[in-house]
Parts: structure tokens; sequence; C-alpha cells
């Protein structure tokens, strides 16, 4: 009884680790100007992959901000579509600041973007 539980929990184990997928993480931008007045953004980004999405916290009044969520998705694959939105979050309409995407490969890598309204989106993923 005892050997075969131990056989279950390795097969589990192992559909685990082999179901890791895609991992964004350490995202963060750079320079951003949500409009003409120099004003300071309060930023905010949606990841999707495929049906996997986050929508990370709003970091308030920063060119600078740095978002510290990640998503996760178990069943990423080499030349999946990954999608970063860049928001600026407003009072009735939020502004789209840039779109950032890729198609992803396996591996850890590092990515960045040019926003169209300025400044720069950075991240890293891995897919295994």
């Amino acid at each position: 009884m005892a050997s075969r539980l131990c056989l279950l929990l390795l097969i589990l184990c192992s559909l685990h680790v082999a179901q890791c997928g895609l991992r964004v993480y350490n995202v963060y931008a750079r320079g951003i100007r949500p409009d003409p007045g120099n004003n300071n953004g309060d930023g905010y980004v949606r990841m999707s992959c495929g049906p996997a999405s986050k929508t990370t916290n709003v970091v308030f009044n920063t060119p600078d901000p740095n978002w510290h969520e990640e998503l996760h998705y178990s069943r990423a694959s080499p030349g999946n579509y990954l999608e970063l939105r860049v928001y600026d979050k407003d009072v009735i309409f939020d502004d789209l600041l840039g779109i950032c995407a890729i198609n992803i490969q396996k591996g850890t890598r590092k990515h960045y973007c040019n926003l169209p309204t300025g400044g720069y989106l950075y991240f890293t993923y891995t897919l295994s």
C-alpha cells in the first residue's frame, strides 16, 4: 500500500513539473508620460497568453512604475502569443499607452518595448 502511494505521488509530482509552462515577471516601465502636460501616470499592465490573463495593481503617480505581480500559464508552448498592454488609470476611461506583443520561445528571456506615448516597458519571461 505504501509503495503504491509513493508511486502515485511520484507520478503526480512529475506531471506538475512537466507542466511548468510560462512565467512572466519582473515587469516595469521607465519614462512613461500619459499626457502632454507631462503629468506622472497611474500605470497598470494587462498581461495575457492564451486564456491566461492577469491585470496588475495600479502604481500611482510615477513615470517609472514597478509591478510585482506575475502571470503563470501552465499550457504555454513555444510560438504562443504573449501580450502586455500598458494603461494609465483615469477616472472615466483608461488610456492605452502601448502594447508589447511577442511570440514566446523556450528558456528565460528579457524583453523590452518602446511605448508610442514615450518610455519603455521591460519584462522577463521563462518558458520551460
